[in-house]
């Protein structure tokens, strides 16, 4: 587990596991999969204005409804885009942080093996 060398405002150390992190990644990655195929399902079989019927034609529900699921859409692109964006930067540090230890484990065995430790 890694620390933040400098601690942030209050002087409080801030620990970073770079495994945990990177599980939390996928799991935020499958999500925004999962999103993504539900809003292709739903595009692929949009409700049709007849759906309303004759009633639905004089009340205009679907001008309702189509401006309601437009803004719906809007919005699942916008989750879709933040949750691929989150996982990315949790990937992104979850790598950063794990190449710390990596580096770390290497610097200790080069120092056992200088000093015959190992």
């Amino acid at each position: 587990m890694n620390e933040v060398t400098r601690p942030p405002a209050g002087g409080r150390r801030v620990s970073v596991d770079p495994r945990w992190l990177e599980l939390y990644a996928r799991r935020v990655e499958e999500a925004a999969e999962e999103l993504t195929r539900a809003r292709s399902e739903l595009r692929e079989a949009p409700v049709r204005p007849q759906s309303f019927g004759e009633l639905g034609r004089t009340l205009r529900n679907a001008e309702a409804y189509g401006r309601a699921a437009g803004l719906l859409h809007q919005q699942l692109d916008r989750a879709c885009e933040v949750l691929t964006s989150a996982a990315k930067g949790l990937h992104e540090v979850a790598d950063h942080y794990g190449a710390q230890d990596e580096d770390a484990v290497a610097l200790i065995k080069a120092v056992d093996r200088r000093a015959g430790l190992g």
